[in-house]
């Protein structure tokens, strides 16, 4: 009896190019094989194909050359398969079989006259990254067309590297064309990744919520009277401190407390930390603070992230917490600060810094060169032209009329120069009186100036220019996007008036 001894092949997830992996079977001379490849079906209308040893390719078509025979004429067989591009990815099977004369025997599987073994192929998942802002009034839209990409294999080692090359521009409106202000260079925790859950106080009662009816309305008055006693030793369950939630009927400041007893031979009777409109009948919802919260699920939500938003009905976030543990068992997180969060409310939460976007999705991106020292925003330089010469009293001479004032922010931050330009002391832009092709600002030094004079403006700017690079190392499991919080270093600039 002949002995296959072994089947060897890089059995990692292949990538969704086209590539070719080599194996070799170890074995004595004489031993026989057959060795096919196939596909697995996508669906039920979709063929099963099979790899021809003699084109190097896959087929639906069944042939004599699908199966690969060898008669060992030494103690190793070198061969190699091909596999086609795939977007969207397939799984492979290897099929290794003993010859058919059934004089041979494989002594390294538990199945003596086979062995099988698959292989992957991924799709290639797409890392997004992008700028936003919560200012959006204040930017030209931006189009999803700018962001950068990088399309690839997942959780695989790469280094691909990436260069920014952005430029974001003030709106050119009266309202909001005050200029951006760069405050100081984009760091590496400017960029984040962002998930959301949703509270389950229902799972497990991590948050106790007690409910009671309002017995009579009130009127901006923190003095309220409940239908059924309130603390404990009346026999109720709400304590001093819980966080007060209407649930229909008037309307109750978000951040209300309740104070203390309005009278204790009255257990019906409580204080809150504010007064309401509250009407007769209203349900009232009362929450003890707790760091332990449940989420429906926690998707892509591990410790280090910070909860950066809430939303839903009575949606209320105390500071901003972060999230110190996670029990994947039980669908809890435990927080820095306590909360008092109503059943259902959605939680944003954010990985900031690579270090904590690596631990949220496993995409690995060095950001290196994002820090302080390195120069990665610059402001453009901001001109405009005198539109009258100055004339009137010194007063009215610290107005200087523009052909055009957007990207001047008021406020006091902005400085001016010029040929003619007094600088005698403190002067920087006072007020902005916004318009395309006219306008004016006040400066606090009065100005004699000629029309046509050209004048540049520091402090602000229609547009910022981002520029740098950076290293993508590892793509996550599935599409995701980064995005690069521009707020933290970039400032509307507001009219001054």
């Amino acid at each position: 009896m002949k002995l296959i001894q072994g089947f060897n092949i890089n059995e990692s997830n292949l990538p969704a190019l086209s590539s070719t992996r080599t194996f070799r079977v170890d074995g004595e001379l004489g031993a026989e094989f057959m060795l096919q490849v196939f596909n697995t079906p996508s669906g039920s209308s979709d063929p099963v194909d099979f790899y021809d040893f003699l084109t190097g390719s896959f087929s639906p078509t069944f042939t004599s050359t699908s199966n690969l025979n060898v008669k060992m004429s030494g103690d190793t067989y070198n061969g190699s398969i091909t596999f086609p591009a795939d977007a969207s990815g397939n799984t492979y099977t290897i099929l290794l079989l003993v010859g058919a004369s059934e004089d041979t025997e494989l002594n390294f599987s538990n199945n003596r006259k086979s062995y099988v073994t698959t292989i992957s192929q991924v799709a290639n998942t797409t890392l997004t990254f992008t700028p936003t802002t919560t200012n959006t009034s204040d930017y030209t839209s931006w189009s999803s067309g700018d962001n950068v990409t990088c399309v690839t294999i997942p959780e695989t080692a790469i280094s691909i590297l990436k260069t920014l090359d952005w430029t974001l521009t003030n709106a050119s409106t009266d309202a909001n064309g005050f200029g951006l202000r760069l405050t100081r260079q984009p760091i590496d925790t400017d960029w984040y990744f962002t998930s959301s859950d949703t509270v389950n106080n229902r799972l497990d009662d991590t948050i106790e919520a007690i409910s009671n009816i309002v017995n009579g309305a009130v009127s901006e008055d923190p003095n309220v009277t409940l239908l059924n006693p309130w603390y404990e030793s009346a026999g109720g369950s709400i304590k001093v401190g819980d966080y007060v939630f209407l649930t229909g009927g008037g309307s109750v400041t978000l951040g209300t407390t309740v104070a203390g007893t309005l009278d204790v031979d009255s257990p019906n009777a409580l204080t809150l930390s504010a007064g309401n409109e509250i009407h007769d009948e209203a349900a009232l919802e009362f929450i003890t603070a707790t760091n332990r919260i449940t989420l429906d699920d926690l998707t892509d939500i591990v410790a280090g992230m910070v909860i950066s938003a809430v939303s839903g009905t009575n949606a209320y976030l105390i500071g901003t917490p972060t999230v110190t543990s996670v029990d994947a068992d039980t669908n809890t997180i435990t927080l820095s600060e306590v909360q008092a969060f109503v059943d259902g409310v959605a939680l944003t939460f954010q990985a900031r810094g690579s270090a904590a976007i690596k631990e949220a999705i496993g995409a690995d991106v060095d950001f290196t060169n994002w820090k302080t020292t390195v120069t990665s925003a610059a402001a453009n330089e901001l001109t405009k032209t005198v539109r009258t010469t100055s004339t009137g009293t010194s007063e009215e001479k610290k107005t200087v009329d523009l052909n055009g004032t957007y990207g001047i922010s008021g406020g006091s931050v902005v400085s001016v120069s010029g040929r003619g330009f007094k600088n005698t002391s403190a002067n920087t832009v006072q007020t902005v009186s916004a318009s395309s092709s006219s306008g004016s600002i006040v400066m606090q030094v009065s100005q004699d100036l000629n029309s046509g004079t050209k004048l540049t403006f520091s402090g602000s700017t229609q547009s910022i220019d981002i520029d740098n690079t950076f290293v993508v190392k590892t793509n996550p499991s599935a599409n995701r996007i980064i995005n690069l919080n521009i707020d933290n270093f970039i400032t509307p600039g507001v009219s001054g008036s």
